[in-house]
């Protein structure tokens, strides 16, 4: 029986029951209460429909149920009702087809909508292997279709859908990664739907200005856009985020560029960044929106340790306000702490200072911070896996498979991402998986905002974009202030201000027996006011030299002539000079020195020292000669010396170096020794431990490993005197189990 004959057989029913004199009446009331009911309800399920289809579809349900209510009172029979059926049943009924037919034609209005997907999805689905799936469309714009997917329950699941994604795309005719199928958290067997043109991002997006200028750091950031047309948005507090990504995938300009260039412009946010590995180049164009660039080594570890020392100093002033974590409007500027290419800072960093790092990243966020990190493979080789697991996951062209697992999140290999077919291709596009972002969209591909068509356009709108909201017009809490004062304003050097030692060290020294328009420091005076000046600038540059190679935990010739900016034989007596002064120790077999004086806040006052007192041995160098009488020709013949001489002239040999196995029997040894004389502390130019140095004949780097191992099993303990670094022993018992007894010295 057809819908009219099954109405008219029900209203038949109705009025045979109700349509009397005595009930009439109520069913009237109740037909009419019902029919208000079903028009309101139609009107009110049918809203994602076109106007035209919501405006149909509830003056249907308004005329049947008048109809209803009419033939209830006065049966089917009556004439008018009668010709209301079969005139008014058979206009609608001709409506409705005739809408059925416009959807089924592919000139049809319709058909350019919704409703489009639905007929075109069921066309598909047998192909694709997902029979017994329908999709139901929820909304259209001009950029996407999204679409509610039922599932056969208890056959299929979200993941099926996701797994068969590609064969949906061919089967529907579509570019490859146009149809994007995500969970729906409500319903195992419904899966979400977007369908949207993947080439929309093929090129690049210009940056169409800053989304939130002057806001808290708290709204969310805006840094490009999906494949859907959506922006890019993510509230970028209480999370760290890594940016993997090959060389040239655009990870430092599309990605640091975009998420700094937006947090720059946050009046509560306070951007730190280092990048040893570009210097300028990267993030140079943004210096003065930020807090403080770190470009060398030196001045990443005093960035390092300044945040770790005062990041306790943050927690405990939260802590005193009631909260458990930064809020807005708590007086503290939220720090970022962005590195460029990590792997190569971690590669700078010694074992304390990395673990400083490492601390860093797993406190900060309880201070009022994060971290913003960027390589070009996060496996472990280079970053520690401890620092990738606390990151969320923005992930870049790569250029092998493999590299997913490092950049992607566990629920985007899930959904089977595909950064490796970009690689650099297309400088930009990327996946982003981290706090806020949803189901929709962690999966999709987006476009990171471009700065301009080249380089140069690039860096005149980023420098333009920083100056326009400067770190310095920002009110920073005593923490920042703290920090910033530790890296100081000359980015140029690692140290106070060396330009200035350096540019007056090399007037005093100027002459013209200098190769580079300066003369070394071997060339003497003539005058005591002369031999005063020279010494009194040489005491500054060796302070300066000092700072530099304390606070980089670093020692060359080479460093400090290109940080100081001298010629080479001046740079190599300031090293002989630190080396005298007990600063560094003596080169190893491959050349290196230890810096014996660790960059703490007991280093400050060991370089006023050496600043103060200088060095009696260089200041010697500028005496007169002692005899002018002796002097010798280019063609006079040297003298040889006489037996005597040559005797006391001869070096001792030093004969092959121990196996490590009896080198550490001698070290043992001597601890016992020290221990049991009442003397169990010493320092790395302590008299006996050179001695037994050079009885061993292996490397200083090697004995500081082993002092290091000893440390770590618990025979010494580390301490420091006037910025120098102590050992002490304090238990001799671990040596019975790390030195075997049957291991004994070679002869």
């Amino acid at each position: 029986m057809d819908p009219a004959g099954r109405r008219g057989g029900g209203a038949a029913l109705s009025h045979a029951l109700w349509g009397g004199p005595g009930s009439v009446a109520w069913a009237a009331i109740a037909c009419t209460l019902g029919s208000t009911a079903l028009t309101g309800l139609t009107w009110l399920v049918s809203h994602r429909r076109r106007l035209i289809g919501r405006v149909h579809s509830t003056a249907t349900t308004a005329a049947a149920s008048a109809w209803f209510t009419t033939a209830t009172v006065t049966g089917v029979t009556a004439e008018p009702v009668a010709g209301a059926l079969f005139f008014g049943g058979a206009t609608v009924a001709l409506s409705w087809n005739i809408r059925s037919v416009i959807r089924m034609t592919s000139d049809g209005e319709e058909l350019s909508g919704g409703e489009a997907l639905s007929m075109l999805f069921d066309k598909a689905k047998d192909k694709a292997g997902m029979g017994g799936a329908r999709v139901r469309t929820t909304e259209v714009n001009d950029h996407k279709i999204k679409a509610k997917m039922q599932l056969p329950a208890g056959e299929m699941t979200h993941e099926d859908a996701q797994k068969a994604t590609g064969r949906i795309e061919s089967a529907m005719q579509l570019p490859p990664g146009a149809v994007l199928i995500s969970k729906d958290s409500d319903r195992a067997d419904r899966a979400d739907m977007s369908v949207s043109d993947p080439r929309a991002i093929d090129h690049p997006v210009p940056w169409p200005g800053p989304s939130h200028p002057g806001a808290s750091i708290d709204k969310p950031l805006r840094i490009g856009v999906y494949q859907d047309g959506d922006p890019v948005e993510f509230r970028f507090v209480g999370f760290h985020l890594q940016i993997q990504g090959m060389i040239g995938s655009g990870k430092s300009i599309g990605g640091a560029w975009n998420i700094t260039g937006e947090l720059i412009t946050r009046r509560d946010a306070a951007v730190f960044s280092i990048d040893t590995s570009k210097d300028d180049q990267t993030m140079g164009p943004l210096r003065q929106g930020l807090h403080g660039l770190a470009t060398t080594k030196a001045r990443a570890v005093k960035l390092i340790r300044a945040m770790h020392a005062e990041i306790p100093q943050r927690t405990a002033h939260l802590a005193k306000m009631g909260l458990q974590n930064w809020e807005p409007g708590c007086g503290l500027l939220y720090w970022v702490l962005h590195i460029e290419e990590i792997a190569k800072l971690f590669e700078m960093l010694d074992g304390e200072d990395e673990e400083r790092l490492a601390e860093i990243v797993k406190e900060i966020r309880s201070a009022g911070g994060g971290c913003l990190i960027s390589l070009q493979r996060a496996d472990y080789t280079q970053i520690p896996t401890l620092i990738r697991s606390q990151m969320a996951k923005m992930c870049f062209g790569v250029a092998d498979p493999d590299d997913l697992k490092y950049g992607v999140s566990a629920r985007q290999r899930k959904a089977e991402v595909v950064p490796h077919e970009w690689e650099n291709h297309f400088p930009g596009k990327a996946y982003l998986d981290a706090k806020g972002i949803d189901n929709a969209h962690f999966a999709m591909p987006l476009r990171t905002y471009s700065w301009g068509p080249t380089g140069r356009e690039a860096n005149e709108a980023m420098r333009a974009h920083a100056a326009a909201f400067p770190a310095a017009a920002k009110k920073a809490d005593e923490f920042t202030r703290r920090v910033m004062a530790a890296l100081g304003d000359d980015d140029a050097s690692t140290g106070p201000d060396t330009t200035t030692a350096a540019a007056s060290a090399s007037a005093a020294f100027s002459g013209p027996h200098s190769p580079h328009g300066e003369a070394s420091m071997d060339e003497h005076t003539d005058t005591d006011a002369e031999r005063a000046e020279f010494v009194e600038t040489w005491n500054q540059l060796l302070g300066d030299a000092a700072e530099l190679v304390i606070t980089s935990q670093h020692a060359s010739a080479a460093m400090l002539a290109r940080k100081l900016r001298l010629p080479a034989e001046d740079a190599a007596h300031l090293i002989e000079a630190l080396e005298r002064k007990h600063l560094i120790g003596p080169p190893d077999q491959e050349g290196r020195r230890a810096v014996l004086v660790a960059a703490d806040a007991g280093a400050a006052a060991v370089v006023d020292q050496l600043r103060r007192e200088g060095d009696a041995v260089t200041a010697a160098l500028r005496t007169e000669d002692p005899d002018p009488a002796l002097t010798a020709g280019p063609e006079q013949q040297i003298q040889a010396p006489t037996e005597a001489e040559a005797a006391a002239l001869q070096a001792d040999d030093p004969g092959a170096p121990l196996d490590a196995g009896a080198a550490r029997v001698l070290l043992a040894d001597w601890f016992r020794r020290r221990h049991a004389a009442g003397n169990p502390t010493f320092t790395a130019d302590d008299d006996e431990l050179l001695a037994l140095h050079r009885r061993v004949g292996r490397s200083r780097t090697w004995i500081y490993e082993v002092l290091k191992e000893f440390t770590a099993v618990g025979v010494l303990q580390t301490s420091r005197d006037k910025g120098r670094k102590c050992w002490t022993v304090v238990d001799l018992a671990p040596l019975d189990d790390h030195i075997p007894h049957d291991l004994q010295p070679a002869a």
